[in-house]
């Protein structure tokens, strides 16, 4: 196993842990509310991801700013590191652009400190950043979904990583933006079409879910994520931070393993957070697989979300796979608990 991997660049076990929960319609039904009571200011509403991933709970995102604010300019940005997240967020985007046709689209590669402004932090780098605007001609989800696809190549080329040699983290290799816009709104949405030179941009809203590593310390969630997140807020704006609880089934499956396994609280001392909710989250199930013997599909989804959930890293993972013994702990407590669910903890900050 190599020395770098890190557990949230395994991408199988991310698509496998948003197809069995629905954690990602959860998220969204919680942030709806926020979405309806954003005032909108000219040019137009601003929303931020800080990690797209496949995009299920953006396109939510987007769909609720459109039935809020049917006729209010709409700027999204987010950042992906992924390229195959990317793809498979560019591929739900079309119905987006016809729905909303005044949409601004934005996705980079940039680090959570960089992504709000569009830069690279790195002088080097940011000499070498790909600026890339796609102008989406015609007005059918068809016309957009076939141009859409078409950036593949640029993604090959453009949408690299490479090991820092500091920290042994994924880096970019190059900085990359892509903007998206219809080319028959580029009128009305020209002062959301962010520059070159001049890409920084205060939000209306800003997402994270899961941004951090729960057994980073405190100090290094708020210096590199919370930190650059709640600067890039407008006045009034709010930052909601999803993150893992425990308390609940999936985490006793870990403890049972790896009893010294623990989320890290300390970051609950250590900010000021307002409107703290817990969010139940399951995994989707067919009844005749909770009854009598449970599936060998079932345990196995069961035990991806719950070394998902909680971050195991895979080196620890594939040791425990090799006895197989993980397989009646799991069986046991879905048993039990007639399924699997987990706990995520959302909070809001507000910009003053």
């Amino acid at each position: 196993m190599k020395k770098n991997f890190r557990f949230y660049d395994n991408r199988q076990k991310y698509l496998l842990f948003v197809t069995t929960t629905n954690e990602k319609n959860q998220i969204a039904d919680f942030i709806r509310p926020h979405i309806n009571k954003i005032k909108p200011t000219k040019p137009g509403i601003k929303i931020f991801d800080a990690g797209m991933g496949d995009g299920s709970l953006l396109m939510n995102v987007m769909r609720q700013c459109h039935e809020a604010k049917p006729n209010i300019p709409l700027f999204v940005s987010t950042k992906e590191i992924s390229i195959e997240d990317v793809r498979l967020g560019l591929e739900k985007l079309p119905d987006r652009f016809i729905e909303h046709k005044n949409t601004v689209f934005v996705i980079s590669n940039l680090h959570y400190a960089e992504a709000a402004n569009l830069k690279s932090n790195n002088p080097a780098k940011q000499k070498k950043i790909n600026w890339h605007v796609v102008k989406l001609k015609g007005d059918t989800s068809l016309d957009f979904a076939e141009q859409l696809r078409s950036q593949n190549s640029f993604l090959e080329k453009k949408w690299n990583i490479e090991i820092n040699k500091k920290n042994g983290n994924p880096t970019y290799k190059e900085p990359s933006v892509m903007i998206i816009y219809r080319e028959d709104q580029e009128f009305n949405v020209n002062e959301l079409i962010p520059r070159i030179n001049n890409g920084a941009n205060k939000f209306d809203l800003i997402i994270a879910s899961q941004p951090y590593r729960s057994r980073i310390s405190a100090e290094k969630k708020v210096k590199y994520v919370i930190h650059p997140m709640i600067d890039a807020l407008k006045p009034k704006g709010k930052l909601l931070t999803i993150h893992a609880s425990g308390n609940d089934p999936a985490n006793k499956i870990i403890k049972k393993i790896w009893p010294k396994e623990n989320l890290d609280k300390n970051l609950l001392s250590k900010l000021n957070f307002r409107d703290k909710k817990i969010i139940k989250c399951k995994l989707r199930a067919l009844p005749n697989e909770l009854s009598g013997s449970i599936a060998t599909s079932l345990i196995f989804s069961a035990w991806n979300a719950s070394i998902y959930v909680n971050q195991i890293d895979d080196d620890k993972v594939m040791k425990i796979e090799k006895s197989k013994n993980y397989e009646d702990v799991v069986q046991k407590i879905v048993t039990k608990n007639k399924g699997l669910y987990f706990n995520n903890e959302i909070f809001v900050i507000e910009k003053k």
